[in-house]
């Protein structure tokens, strides 16, 4: 039926404050960002009275992991490899990029020297780096480090692996990821890299 999508929206949008809505309006999970409004609708009617329910519990994770552009990105804080706290939010006022990788992902590795080439070129122009390592080992991590030339101040990392409280926060099951975010702290886009991180950097700072 053509029509049921729409039924469905509509019933849910009436009766966001019913329980029944969180586990209904994953009926919409493979189209979730179209219909984010209604998921954070539902959450916020919910997620105090129904803390516990795993629907609830379960678009909560959802909404709150989701890095739609335009919207704040969540605050991250964890010591860097001296035990020194760095926040997120102590960049403010410059464009950051959110970096999550790992000294064991080759990717990740293989893409650093264009994250080393574009930090070089754009950070006296208000660019900076926030590295999110999923590492375990320290050793390895300060390794990485120091081999790919990675001269930015912002390493972080609880040494928790793929638990990272960083990575959580973000909603991130797959590396090397990104978040790019303006001066203000909010999402301009994710997952940029190679040319399309090269491109989206000339437009913000110009050549």
């Amino acid at each position: 039926d053509p029509q049921a999508p729409q039924l469905i929206y509509s019933l849910l949008d009436a009766n966001a404050d019913c329980l029944m809505s969180a586990f209904l309006v994953t009926y919409f999970d493979q189209q979730f960002e179209a219909f984010y409004p209604l998921y954070e609708k539902i959450r916020d009617r919910l997620v105090g009275e129904y803390p516990a329910d795993p629907s609830v519990q379960y678009i909560n994770h959802r909404v709150s992991t989701t890095l739609l552009p335009g919207k704040m990105a969540p605050e991250i804080a964890m010591k860097d490899p001296d035990g020194k706290e760095r926040k997120l939010s102590d960049l403010r006022g410059k464009v950051v990029m959110i970096d999550f990788w790992a000294s064991w992902c080759r990717p990740c590795r293989a893409e650093n020297p264009n994250v080393v080439r574009l930090y070089k070129k754009y950070k006296d122009k208000g660019f900076e780096i926030y590295s999110v390592s999923m590492d375990k080992s320290k050793d390895q991590w300060l390794q990485a480090i120091k081999a790919d030339g990675l001269e930015w101040a912002n390493h972080v990392s609880d040494l928790n692996g793929w638990t990272s409280s960083g990575g959580a926060t973000y909603g991130i099951t797959s590396i090397p990821a990104t978040v790019l975010i303006d001066k203000e702290g909010k999402v301009i886009a994710r997952n940029l890299r190679g040319a399309e991180l090269a491109d989206k950097l000339r437009e913000i700072f110009g050549e």
